[in-house]
């Protein structure tokens, strides 16, 4: 019996050493959220910004698709409330107003959008990283935050203040084939 109690204790020991094992593996292998940003707008995704409106004092609300192609260029589909097509390439950004037949161009260099230079460069400066948890991290970019939040392995939201000083979230879900 004294024999059988000292296996049995053994065992016990052993699951838990290789169950720390295992957490331990996860946690050094896992991605950080900023690793886990880059690869996200790889992929074809839909996305809803929600920014309040401090004149009317409620919410307005836009949907769209981002498509990044195979030659890192990326197109941005604007479907609702307005139809918008915006095409960003390294000549710049090309806005296509569907609804008043126009189309504008920016080049890059004039382009002075963190949000815009990030998606098109895929990369992020980790010297203005703040704060990074688990799932999520702040950065700071021209006195502005920008904060990161993956809710799920398909979903990103963004939270940010643009220029105007009006809060934006934009929720950006994958699109799984």
């Amino acid at each position: 019996m004294g024999q059988e109690k000292s296996w049995f204790l053994n065992v016990i020991k052993l699951k838990y050493f290789f169950l720390n094992i295992f957490f331990i593996f996860n946690i050094v292998i896992s991605a950080s959220p900023v690793e886990e940003l880059n690869s996200f707008f790889k992929n074809d995704l839909s996305f809803t910004q929600t920014s309040f409106n401090k004149i009317n004092r409620d919410y307005d609300k836009s949907e769209g698709t981002f498509k990044r192609n195979s030659d890192n260029s990326i197109k941005i589909d604007i479907l609702s409330p307005f139809k918008e097509i915006y095409f960003i390439n390294e000549g710049g950004v090309e806005i296509h107003d569907l609804e008043f037949n126009q189309i504008k161009n920016i080049p890059l260099d004039q382009l002075n959008n963190f949000f815009v230079n990030f998606i098109f460069n895929n990369s992020i400066d980790n010297t203005k990283i703040s704060s990074i948890k688990n799932k999520s991290f702040t950065l700071i970019e021209d006195d502005k935050n920008f904060y990161f939040e993956f809710i799920d392995e398909n979903t990103l939201q963004v939270k940010f203040k643009d220029n105007m000083e009006i809060s934006n979230i934009i929720k950006f879900f994958k699109n799984n084939k």
